[in-house]
């Protein structure tokens, strides 16, 4: 069973006492339920009673917000054991709770560890047990007093807060550091003289696409890597999975394999060996790799459409470098294709389509990577669109900030700063950063070039395990902040399953949104956290009435239903999603050396 291979399994006895320990009542319950109905007829009372308690003069003895977490608990674990949500995913998560009590199944073989750690907490929160608020701080005071000395107890309490949030921020290198500039310096001059390059050849985007790095060979030449690294390149190669790296972007790698800085670069663009062996299995049914069912979003070739005033034009299908979790890499046929640019009559055909849908007013061109083509070339591209009456906005798509900078040239910004009219047209840049360690001095002043012209940019941040500890992506924000980029959305990974080693549990970026983004100033952490549903698009993981968590699987995995964000405007069927399982997440903290600590309360995360 996934997950089982990942860590050592304690003893099935001791798992279930530890179950048992967290809610006698519950495990009672379905010890002396001779079948599953009799136990899902006696939870159902039992959870009604533990509501009425909660609502009664004893629930007044309960902190408020104990009280919330627990009314949130009673609402999962109603569904989690109903028929209803048992016949939309074709699970049943009482079945598995019954059996594992009754010793029909045990930990370690049918069932995970991660099960039984999703039902000892929701056991310990239906009775408000959760253990959250465990920990008092000098916070708790100050409402006692007023005045001066009240606001001095609370200062107290935010100093506490803002010294925990810095010494984990301090854990994570930014590119802006003094050190980390002088490393890339070392880094650039060893790769130049591998390549024989200037300086002024360094600078230059054209001679950056030639000298992109496509194999294992010359990468090993500019700096170390893991057999497993070399591996995962070499399979890469061998089945044409797209693959290649910007010269500029291998000096952020820091020369040496297995640091603990660059890990987040270097799994961005390295492929696993896992990875690969998906892609090239997936062949044989191309669609399993189209996560987002863009064939089934696409009016007219080169087009995709999901929401009303905005669809997206694809002119250009391949990037200066392949990101490993892209959502379109399975387009992808290599970097830098030469057959990637879309024909005249195709880019007027969708021209021509765009002009007939007054309802469009912004136009979101990217791919690929449009950045990547000749500012001549992407001149024609864009002015027929800007030259429509209807369209107020041209959003491009491009990571030639965070990989590429020395594209965003003078002639490039002249062109941008043209088409961007203020008070009629806007033109922004949209990009991804995905670590503080990738922003750095080349990137910020080419954004400046950018943001002098009126043009803004924003960033789409793709949450994954190589960017998701504790306040890493806050050290990110701020780091985009100081280099002129704007937070703007916080992606969910996609659930492809090439890219399960990329993902994150939903609960984790909702704990990041409320316990860690929140501490920062509001500037800091303008972005939305969200996630791509196939077809539907983006649904925003704040709210309950978008979601809710429908089962919860013998692998310790949710699934969630999503709810389109047409709700309330037409009667679009919901999404059905499977997660990762929160507990083999936290083992892989673990084996990074992360105490697990701080992430305790990501399982009242819903």
């Amino acid at each position: 069973m996934a997950g089982l291979q990942h860590h050592h399994i304690p003893l099935h006895e001791s798992w279930l006492r530890r179950l048992k320990q967290s809610n006698p009542e519950i495990y009672q319950i379905l010890a002396q339920s001779s079948f599953r109905e009799q136990a899902r007829e006696r939870l159902y009372q039992y959870l009604y009673r533990c509501e009425r308690r909660l609502l009664s003069r004893w629930g007044i003895r309960i902190s408020p917000l104990e009280r919330a977490n627990t009314r949130e608990c009673l609402r999962v674990f109603r569904s989690v054991i109903s028929p209803l949500m048992e016949a939309a995913t074709n699970e049943s998560s009482l079945k598995i709770l019954h059996d594992l009590v009754q010793g029909k199944v045990k930990v370690g073989q049918e069932v995970t560890p991660g099960f039984v750690e999703e039902f000892r907490h929701l056991f310990r929160g239906v009775v408000a047990r959760s253990g959250i608020y465990r920990k008092q701080r000098s916070a708790t005071r100050w409402e006692e007093e007023t005045g001066r000395r009240a606001a001095r107890l609370r200062s107290e309490a935010l100093d506490q807060l803002a010294e925990e949030m810095l010494a984990f921020e301090a854990r994570y290198q930014s590119g802006l550091e003094p050190e980390v500039i002088k490393l890339r310096q070392t880094n650039v001059r060893r790769i130049r003289r591998v390549f024989k390059a200037t300086a002024r050849q360094w600078r230059d985007w054209h001679w950056q696409l030639r000298h992109v790095v496509r194999d294992e060979k010359t990468l090993g030449r500019l700096i170390e890597l893991s057999p497993e690294e070399q591996a995962g390149i070499r399979a890469s190669r061998e089945h044409r999975v797209p693959f290649g790296i910007t010269p500029y972007y291998v000096s952020l790698m820091d020369p040496e394999a297995g640091s603990p800085h660059d890990q987040a670069v270097r799994a961005q663009v390295i492929p696993s060996l896992e990875y690969v062996n998906y892609v090239v299995q997936s062949r044989e049914d191309p669609k399993s790799l189209d996560f987002m069912r863009e064939a089934d979003t696409s009016p007219q070739e080169l087009i995709t459409r999901r929401y009303p005033s905005i669809a997206i034009l694809k002119p250009y299908n391949t990037c200066s470098q392949i990101c490993v979790y892209c959502q379109r890499n399975w387009e992808v046929e290599e970097v830098l294709s030469p057959g990637a640019l879309a024909s005249k009559p195709a880019l007027d055909r969708a021209v021509k389509w765009f002009a007939g849908r007054p309802g469009i007013y912004e136009v979101l061109i990217t791919g690929g990577d449009p950045l990547v083509l000749a500012t001549p070339v992407l001149r024609r591209i864009l002015e027929p669109l800007a030259n429509l009456p209807h369209i107020t906005r041209l959003r491009i798509g491009t990571r030639t900030p965070a990989v590429l900078p020395q594209r965003l040239d003078p002639e490039l910004v002249r062109l941008l700063a043209r088409l961007h009219a203020p008070g009629r047209r806007e033109v922004a840049l949209v990009t991804h950063f995905e670590h503080p360690y990738e922003a750095t001095p080349e990137a910020a002043a080419a954004i400046a070039r950018v943001r002098r012209a009126g043009i803004g940019l924003y960033n789409q941040q793709v949450f994954t395990r190589f960017n998701s500890r504790r306040f890493e992506t806050a050290a990110l924000r701020r780091a985009l902040r100081l280099i002129g980029v704007d937070p703007y959305y916080n992606f969910n990974m996609k659930g492809k399953e090439e890219t399960h080693g990329f993902r994150v549990p939903i609960a984790r970026i909702l704990q990041e949104r409320k316990e860690e983004a929140r501490l920062a100033p509001g500037l800091d952490r303008t972005d939305e956290p969200v996630f791509n549903l196939p077809r539907l698009g983006k649904n925003h993981l704040r709210a309950w009435q978008d979601r809710r968590l429908a089962m919860i699987r013998a692998d310790g995995s949710r699934i969630y239903e999503f709810h389109p964000w047409e709700k309330n405007l037409e009667n679009v069927p919901p999404y059905y999603f499977v997660d990762v399982s929160i507990w083999e997440y936290l083992e892989d903290l673990k084996k990074q050396g992360e105490s697990l600590s701080p992430y305790r309360t990501i399982w009242y995360y819903y």
